[in-house]
């Protein structure tokens, strides 16, 4: 039983990195982040982390495909959305500091953060 669910698992994050995806150019970073459940029952915004350069636009798609609205924050940036269940909206920063900034679920703080990565 753990093997298939192990096996499922691999295919659905397989599905996920069609949409996890980045598209940088000079000065500016797309990505499509989803947030999923493992076969293990853990909710994740995936893939987990972003890297930008300071001084960077970024534009994120968020994409929830659970059945509940869930949280993303990214307080550094002031990032606060809240993406309905099924849903997808967009969000837009400037990476106008250098750091290591935490990502999280404001509305289920115990689900599987990230981080924000800001190099100078």
């Amino acid at each position: 039983m753990k093997l298939i669910r192990t096996a499922i698992f691999t295919i659905l994050l397989g599905g996920v990195s069609l949409f996890a995806s980045t598209d940088s150019r000079a000065g500016e970073v797309k990505m499509t982040i989803v947030k999923i459940e493992t076969g293990q029952g853990v909710k994740i915004w995936t893939p987990e982390s972003i890297t930008a350069k300071k001084g960077d636009t970024v534009t994120l798609t968020l994409v929830n495909k659970l059945d509940a609205e869930h949280g993303y924050e990214i307080d550094a940036v002031k990032v606060k959305e809240v993406v309905g269940p099924q849903k997808t909206t967009t969000v837009t920063f400037k990476a106008d500091k250098a750091g290591i900034f935490p990502i999280k679920c404001q509305l289920h703080p115990p689900h599987v953060a990230g981080q924000l990565v800001v190099l100078p």
